[in-house]
C-alpha cells in the first residue's frame, strides 16, 4: 500500500473534499482521510446550502466568488456549478444594511442585484404586511446547492484519480524535518504537507484560543406554501430555505459554545419555540405551518468571523483550513483554488504574487497568536 504523498487533507467534508480534488487536479499526489464517510460528519451533514455573494466583510468576498483567482475554473468549481440551483436570493433587512451591502460589493458587483423599497416583491407581495419597514435585495445569480451530492462526486473524482481513505480516524501528526507522519489506527503515512479540513471536530491542536465549536439549531417546517427562493431575514436574524413546496429549513438562534465539538451540549433547548416565534413575525403562524423535526448540527468558529487558511507558524508543513462559521459550502470552491495554487507553488518552489497574499493574509491563523502576545 502506498504510504508516502505530497499532501494528506485530513477530513472529508466539502472543504476537505474540495481541496484534496483541486490539488489532486493541479497534478500533486494527494490522500484525502476521513474518518467516517465522506460528507457524513459535522456541518456538511446538515449544511442548509445556500449560495450566496454578499458579505459585509470585504476580506471574505474573493472566497465567496464564483470565479477563477488563478487561471480557469477547475472541477471543483464544474462539480459545484452542477450541483447550483439558482433560485435567487433574497434579503429582507433595513434600509441601512440594504446599504452596506451595495457598499461592500461596489458598482461592479451590483449587476446581479435588485433593490427594492419594500418586500412586496417577494412572492407577491407575501411578506409585505409583516415586513413594512423592511427593504429587499435579492441576489439573481445566488441559489441553493447539495453539498452532500457535491461532495460525493468530489470524493469518487479522488478515488479515480489520487487515494481516497475513509472509515478511518487520524490518531495524531508528528511534525518532522521537512514533511508530516500522519498515524491513523496501524498506519503510518507521511507527507510534505498535512492540511487539517477537520472542521470543530479535528484530532491536531490550533492555535489557543483562535477556534472553537458551536451548535448550528435548524427546524424544518411543514408549510402551505414555501418561499421561492432561501430568504435571509435579517431583522430577525434567520433565514427561510425551501426544500420542497411544503417544506422549509429555519435557522434556530439559541445556540451552544465549545472549545470541541465533543464537548458541545446538543440538546434542543428552545430552539423550535425560538423559530416558531421568529416565523411567525414573517407570516409564518401556527394555522400555516407545522414543525416537523429540529435537529442541531455544528461546526468551527472564530471570533472575528473570519476562517483559518494556511499554517500556524512558518515552519509549520500543516495547513488549517477551519473556521469557516458555517457557511464553507459557499467558500469551498475559491479556497480549494487558493490552497491548491498555494501548496503547488511550495512544492515547485515558486513564490507567491502580492494579490494572492493580500486575500490570504486576512485568514491567516497567526492572526490570533499575535493578540494573545501583545
Amino acid at each position: 500500500m502506498k504510504t508516502s504523498f505530497d499532501v494528506i487533507v485530513i477530513g472529508a467534508g466539502v472543504m476537505g473534499a474540495s481541496i484534496a480534488a483541486a490539488l489532486v487536479e493541479n497534478g500533486l499526489d494527494v490522500a484525502l482521510m476521513e474518518k467516517g464517510i465522506g460528507g457524513g460528519q459535522g456541518a456538511t451533514r446538515d449544511t442548509g446550502g445556500i449560495v450566496r455573494g454578499l458579505e459585509l466583510d470585504p476580506a471574505l468576498r474573493p472566497l465567496t466568488r464564483r470565479g477563477a483567482h488563478h487561471g480557469s475554473t477547475g472541477i471543483v468549481h464544474a462539480l459545484f456549478e452542477q450541483a447550483l440551483k439558482r433560485t435567487g436570493v433574497a434579503y429582507i433587512a433595513s434600509s441601512e444594511v440594504c446599504g452596506q451591502y451595495l457598499d461592500a460589493v461596489g458598482t461592479e458587483g451590483t449587476q446581479n442585484i435588485e433593490l427594492h423599497a419594500s418586500v412586496s416583491a417577494l412572492d407577491n407581495g407575501r411578506f409585505a404586511a409583516f415586513c413594512p419597514d423592511e427593504c429587499l435585495l435579492i441576489e439573481r445569480n445566488g441559489g441553493m446547492v447539495d453539498a452532500r451530492v457535491t461532495v460525493s462526486n468530489l470524493c469518487r473524482y479522488i478515488s479515480e484519480k489520487a487515494t481516497f481513505l475513509d472509515h478511518l480516524a487520524v490518531d495524531r501528526c508528528v511534525e518532522l524535518d521537512g514533511h508530516v507522519q500522519v498515524h491513523a489506527g496501524k498506519l503510518c503515512l507521511e507527507a510534505t504537507w498535512v492540511v487539517d479540513a477537520c472542521g470543530a471536530d479535528g484530532p491536531l491542536a490550533r492555535p489557543h484560543g483562535a477556534v472553537h465549536a458551536r451548535t448550528i439549531p435548524f427546524t424544518r417546517l411543514g408549510c402551505d406554501q414555501t418561499p421561492s427562493m432561501p430568504v435571509i431575514a435579517h431583522h430577525l436574524n434567520t433565514y427561510l430555505l425551501p426544500l420542497g413546496r411544503s417544506l422549509m429549513q429555519v435557522g434556530g438562534q439559541r445556540r451552544q459554545r465549545a472549545a470541541h465539538a465533543s464537548q458541545l451540549n446538543l440538546s434542543l433547548m428552545d430552539n423550535e419555540q425560538d423559530v416558531m416565534e421568529r416565523v411567525a413575525r414573517l407570516g409564518y403562524g401556527k394555522h400555516h405551518c407545522t414543525p416537523v423535526v429540529t435537529q442541531i448540527a455544528w461546526d468551527a468558529y472564530t471570533d472575528d468571523g473570519r476562517p483559518l487558511i494556511g499554517r500556524s507558524s512558518s515552519k509549520s508543513h500543516v495547513y488549517l483550513a477551519t473556521g469557516f462559521c458555517g457557511i464553507g459550502f459557499k467558500m469551498a470552491p475559491s479556497v480549494a483554488e487558493l490552497l491548491a495554487f498555494e501548496l503547488g507553488g511550495l512544492m515547485s518552489g515558486t513564490s507567491m504574487d502580492a494579490g494572492h497574499r493580500a486575500i490570504m493574509q486576512a485568514f491567516c491563523p497567526s492572526r490570533f497568536t499575535e493578540v494573545a502576545l501583545s
